[in-house]
């Protein structure tokens, strides 16, 4: 027996113990509704005359019609108990479905950035929505299983009152049924894991290839990449088929077992019970329907067993995003940056990588001034701006704003009161508005108007015929590299941070415009701390204070001229020299 699938259930009645237990009588209710409604019919028979040796003809108008009518209301009524199960039913699966997005949502977006950042993002969203997608199935089964095994006490009943021996013979006929699907259980959920794994790799080379479509393009792959996911489809299809073979074999086994079961079960009724016609066919039917739900049961027990893996999918998920979580104090204060930000020490190891990138770095970001992070690629620039930012931790050392430090307890707080634009900038598909309002919900529109006078895109966006409720498209293409790093500096401008933090921010805007926003950051000296990342020697021009990073560490630092004189050659090396 598989754990998950006994988890499955305990779950869904926590979460509404009172909805379930409605659920679980009105299950109950259908159930007995038809067992009554079966062995009404025996004397209804009889009331027409069938099976009843020397009585024929029509009954009298008012009995027949006082027993038809019964037999409509016992019918009625299942209907509507059936009707009030299924919406019962309905909403404390959705409810479940929803609570179990949302806590796998909100764990991913709790997770710490360098966690995060290690995991392929294709793998949390088929979490999201595939392994969701499949619990669903698993619950419809659960509710095929639970309809019909709570039917079953019932229609027992009404067949043992017509006939023991035969009610006694279905028993037999289940057990045999069980018997011969017994390995389908075992195999079905081994299966349901493998196409579980099967998926998450065909939507991880999906979710690749429409984010490097244009690079797919620029070295025209489109050839290889085709085939990869085909490859990844074939996968997925083998499983998906052998899952369904298991199922369609266990059907047609028991359709097998159902149709002699039936066919037996007359003859004996007939020719070896010698039951009155009106009997033998009421049993029939009683017998019927109780070998359908008693067969319907194994079958959804096996359905279970292979959707409800993903429910084992789910959770290995969801603890491996919380115990990736950033640690949380909802009422710490962010730290008062008067003097300087400080690292001392650090050490951030990157999984996979051979050396630290960051190795035991000192380094000092005087308040209220610009400062240059310079260095080669692979330097570390940007994990030592996911330190200072607060959005990731040192795995030694520590990073301190003025004599506080930024302990994992107090980055939340901190990142409360700083912003970021970086180099490739992003915008969710909504509105201009909405994008801005992330780095602050309580601006007014004339801040909103500010910000993006300050980074010389208030003109783009008035000429828009929806102004700030225009939408930026997917991830903001229906703008310009140039343009979508203005309206992300507007962003990150609004915010009136006491550390902002930029990658290049002005690299592909033209002249005029890096000027302007150029004269934007240098508006922020002595109230707000700048930190640059710099690619070329122009953007280093206004900065007081120079960092040059190589292999993890700080090797000069000062103003322009004092790096320049302690690391000419290593300058030269990355292209600092050239324009001097």
């Amino acid at each position: 027996m598989v754990p998950s699938v006994l988890d499955l259930p305990r779950r869904l009645a926590a979460m509404g113990r009172r909805r379930a237990g409605t659920a679980l009588l009105l299950n109950a209710g259908a159930g007995l509704t038809e067992g009554i409604g079966l062995l009404a019919l025996v004397p209804l028979l009889k009331l027409l005359g069938i099976g009843v040796e020397g009585q024929g003809g029509v009954p009298e108008p008012a009995f027949l019609a006082l027993a038809l009518g019964g037999y409509v209301l016992l019918v009625a009524t299942a209907a509507l108990i059936g009707r009030a199960r299924t919406l019962a039913a309905h909403t404390l699966t959705m409810e479940f479905l929803d609570r179990l997005r949302a806590d796998l949502h909100a764990a991913i977006l709790d997770m710490e950035w360098r966690a995060f950042a290690n995991r392929r993002a294709a793998d949390l969203q088929q979490a999201v929505v595939g392994e969701i997608g499949r619990i669903h199935a698993a619950i419809v089964a659960l509710g095929d299983l639970l309809g019909a095994a709570l039917a079953i006490p019932f229609l027992a009943a009404a067949a043992f009152v017509l006939s023991p021996v035969l009610t006694l013979a279905a028993v037999g006929v289940v057990m045999v049924a069980a018997l011969v699907t017994r390995g389908l259980g075992a195999r079905g959920w081994r299966l349901g894991r493998e196409l579980g794994h099967a998926n998450k790799a065909a939507m991880a080379d999906l979710v690749d290839n429409l984010a490097g479509l244009r690079l797919i393009k620029l070295f025209a792959a489109e050839s290889a990449r085709k085939a990869g996911l085909t490859a990844r489809f074939a996968a997925v299809r083998e499983k998906q088929h052998a899952y369904q073979r298991a199922q369609s074999t266990e059907r047609a086994v028991l359709q097998v077992i159902a149709a002699v079961a039936a066919a037996g079960g007359l003859f004996l009724a007939l020719f070896v019970l010698r039951l009155p016609l009106a009997e033998a066919l009421a049993l029939m039917l009683v017998y019927g329907r109780l070998l359908q739900a008693a067969l319907r049961c194994l079958s959804a027990w096996r359905r279970l067993n292979g959707a409800a893996a993903a429910l084992v999918s789910y959770d290995e998920t969801l603890v491996a995003c919380r115990d990736a979580a950033e640690v949380r104090v909802a009422d710490l204060p962010a730290p008062v940056l008067r003097r300087e930000i400080r690292l001392s020490g650090v050490v951030v190891r990157h999984p996979g990588q051979d050396r630290p990138a960051l190795d035991h770095l000192d380094a000092v970001l005087p308040a209220g001034q610009v400062t240059a992070l310079i260095g080669p690629s692979g330097a570390g620039k940007s994990t030592f701006v996911d330190l200072v930012l607060g959005l990731t931790a040192p795995d030694a050392g520590h990073v301190a704003i003025d004599d506080v430090p930024l302990t994992p307890d107090r980055r939340r707080a901190w990142r409360s009161v700083v912003s970021a634009c970086p180099q490739d900038p992003f915008l969710f598909h909504d509105t201009l508005r909405a994008n801005l309002l992330l780095a602050r919900p309580d601006a007014v529109e004339a801040e909103l108007w500010s910000a993006l006078e300050a980074a010389a895109i208030a003109d783009l966006v008035r000429v828009q015929p929806l102004g700030l409720d225009t939408l930026a498209g997917d991830r903001g293409l229906r703008f310009s590299g140039g343009e979508r790093q203005r309206l992300a500096l507007a962003r990150a401008l609004l915010r009136g941070p006491v550390l902002l933090a930029l990658d290049e921010a002005t690299a592909s805007l033209d002249d005029q415009t890096a000027a302007a926003a150029a004269t934007a950051i240098d508006r922020l000296r002595g109230r707000t701390t700048v930190l640059v990342i710099a690619h070329r020697l122009s953007a280093v021009a206004h900065a007081d204070h120079v960092l040059l990073m190589e292999a993890g560490r700080v090797v000069a630092a000062g103003t322009w001229q004092e790096v320049r004189a302690q690391a000419g050659p290593r300058l030269a090396a990355i292209g600092m020299l050239d324009d001097a």
